[in-house]
C-alpha cells in the first residue's frame, strides 16, 4: 500500500491543492455576489450555472481527452478554472457570472475525470478500494481547509479571489512533473435514467432529490450564515461542519446498508435530514453553536445519499458500475441545477430560514418516495457488492471500486425497486 501511495502521490497532491482553492471559491462566490448587491435569485442562478457546466463537462470532456490525452487536458482545464475565477473577480455583471460559473463547472467535471481515471490506471486492482478511500478523505480535508481562508478578509476584497486562483494554479505543477503514464481514454457518460429506473426507481428519484438539496447548500449555504449574523470565519466553520458531518457518517451508514434493504437506509437519511432542517428553521435563532450542530447533521444526512443511490441501483442491475454511476451522477446534477433557482425564490420570500424550509420539502419528498417504494415492493436485498463511499466528483471514481459480479434479480418487481 505504501508503495502504491508513493506512485500516486503527485496525483493526490494535485487533488489536495486544487480542492483547497475550489473549496474556498465555492463558499466565497455567493458571499462576494451578495457584497455586490445582487438578489438571492441572481445568486441562485449562478449556482445553477455551475452545475449546468458540470453536466456539459461530463458529456464533452471524454472526447477531448481521447484527442489530446490526460496531461494536456488537465493543464488546459486547470488554466480555464483559474482564468475563469479571476474573471469572476474582474466582472460584476450577472450575465458574465452565469457564463463564467458554467465554465468553472465544466472545468471541474473534467479535472475530476482526468484525476480519477489516472488514479485508476496507476493503482493495482487489489489496492483500488484503498486508494479510493484515501482520495475521498484527501478531497474532503482539502475542501474543509479551503473554508478556513474565508475569514482572512471581506468577500468584496479581490485578494481572496486571487488567492483561490493562485492555489488552483499551483495544482498544475505536480501534474506536470508526475512520472506516471497516463491512460489513453476516459469512459463516456451514458445518461440512461429509464434503464437505471428499471433497476431502482428509488435510486433515480432520490439522487435527483438529493441533488436539489446539496446543490442548494453549495450555492446559497454561505448566505444562510450571513442571515444568521455570522462573519466570514464562522461561515467557514459552518460549511466545514456540514462537510465533516458528511465525511464521518459515510462508512457507518454504508456498512449498515450492507446488512439491510438499502432503500430503508436512504429513506431514514431523508427523514432525518428533514428533521434536522426543521430544527434549523425553528430552533437555531442567533445561536452559532445550534447552527453548527444543525449543519453537521444536515451534512451527515444529505451527503451520503449519492453513494447509496449508486449502490442501490447496482444491487439490481447487471449493467457496468460506471454506466450506473454516470446516470446517477447526472440525475443528481440535474437536481443541483434546479435546486439553487428554487431555494433562492424561497429565501427571497422568507429570508435565511427559507433554506431550511426548502430542505424540508426536498428531503421530505425523497423520503416519501423511498417509503412508498418500500411499501409497494417489500423484499430482501442481496448485496453482491459491499458499499463503497464514492465521492460526488465524477462517475470515473467508480472505476476505483473493486467491482464483483452484480446479479439482476428475476421478475418485474425485482427490476423496479
Amino acid at each position: 500500500m505504501t508503495q502504491t501511495l508513493g506512485r500516486v502521490s503527485t496525483l493526490l497532491l494535485a487533488v489536495a491543492i486544487l480542492l483547497v482553492g475550489h473549496g474556498l471559491q465555492l463558499s466565497l462566490l455567493p458571499m462576494r455576489a451578495e457584497a455586490l448587491g445582487w438578489s438571492t435569485g441572481a445568486i441562485g442562478a449562478t449556482g445553477s450555472a455551475y452545475f449546468l457546466g458540470f453536466v456539459i463537462g461530463c458529456v464533452v470532456i471524454p472526447s477531448i481527452v481521447s484527442r489530446v490525452h490526460h496531461i494536456r487536458t488537465f493543464m488546459a482545464l486547470a488554466t480555464l478554472a483559474t482564468v475563469v475565477l479571476l474573471g469572476l473577480g474582474l466582472f460584476d455583471s450577472v450575465w458574465a457570472w452565469l457564463v463564467l460559473r458554467a465554465g468553472t463547472g465544466f472545468a471541474f467535471a473534467g479535472l475530476y475525470m482526468v484525476i480519477e481515471s489516472w488514479l485508476n490506471e496507476a493503482s493495482p486492482v487489489d489496492r483500488r478500494g484503498s486508494i479510493l478511500a484515501v482520495y475521498t478523505m484527501i478531497s474532503l480535508l482539502a475542501m474543509v481547509l479551503g473554508q478556513s481562508f474565508l475569514g482572512l478578509t471581506e468577500p468584496a476584497d479581490l485578494r481572496l479571489v486571487m488567492g483561490a486562483a493562485f492555489i488552483m494554479g499551483i495544482a498544475v505543477i505536480p501534474i506536470g512533473l508526475t512520472p506516471i503514464a497516463a491512460p489513453q481514454d476516459i469512459p463516456r457518460a451514458r445518461f440512461s435514467p429509464r434503464v437505471i429506473g428499471r433497476a431502482s426507481r428509488v435510486a433515480v428519484v432520490c439522487a435527483f432529490c438529493g441533488g436539489l438539496v446539496t446543490g442548494s447548500f453549495w450555492s446559497v449555504g454561505p448566505l444562510v450564515g450571513r442571515a444568521h449574523g455570522l462573519d466570514g470565519t464562522d461561515i467557514g466553520l459552518m460549511m466545514a461542519a456540514a462537510i465533516v458531518g458528511g465525511a464521518l457518517i459515510q462508512l457507518p451508514v454504508g456498512r449498515l446498508s450492507d446488512h439491510m434493504d438499502r432503500r430503508k437506509v436512504i429513506a431514514g437519511l431523508f427523514v432525518l435530514g428533514a428533521v434536522a432542517s426543521l430544527a434549523g428553521w425553528l430552533l437555531v435563532g442567533d445561536s452559532r453553536a445550534a447552527l453548527f450542530a444543525v449543519m453537521f447533521c444536515f451534512g451527515a444526512t444529505t451527503m451520503p445519499i449519492y453513494a447509496l443511490c449508486i449502490a442501490t441501483a447496482s444491487d439490481n442491475s447487471d449493467l457496468p458500475l460506471i454506466q450506473i454511476a454516470s446516470s446517477i451522477l447526472i440525475m443528481n446534477s440535474l437536481g443541483s441545477i434546479l435546486g439553487p433557482v428554487l431555494v433562492a425564490q424561497v429565501m427571497a420570500a422568507m429570508g435565511g430560514g427559507g433554506f431550511f424550509v426548502f430542505a424540508i420539502a426536498g428531503m421530505g419528498l425523497g423520503g416519501l418516495w423511498a417509503l412508498y417504494r418500500i411499501a409497494v415492493i417489500e423484499r430482501p436485498r442481496h448485496h453482491d457488492q459491499p458499499f463503497t463511499a464514492v465521492p460526488r466528483t465524477s462517475f470515473v471514481a467508480t472505476e476505483l471500486v473493486d467491482e464483483g459480479p452484480v446479479a439482476a434479480e428475476e421478475g418485474d418487481g425485482a427490476q423496479r425497486a
